[in-house]
């Protein structure tokens, strides 16, 4: 008798499923992980109006045409 009462083939599964139900964990968090990436960066490539990146609400100067 096994481990627990369990088979010897129903030991030798256990880490094989274990194996595979980590790296579907993983994967899904890698996953998700690279569109949280994408999506972030898509938001800060987004052009912003002038006035909300420069002057007094930023507190960094405008720049200036050349005259």
């Amino acid at each position: 008798m096994g481990w627990r009462g369990l088979t010897s083939r129903e030991t030798c599964l256990l880490p094989v499923t274990r194996l595979i139900i980590v790296f579907l964990m993983m994967g899904s968090f890698a996953l998700m992980f690279a569109e949280l990436v994408r999506h972030s960066e898509e938001m800060s490539q987004r052009p912003q109006p002038t006035a909300s990146r420069c002057g007094d609400a930023t507190g960094t100067p405008c720049p200036q045409r050349a005259l």
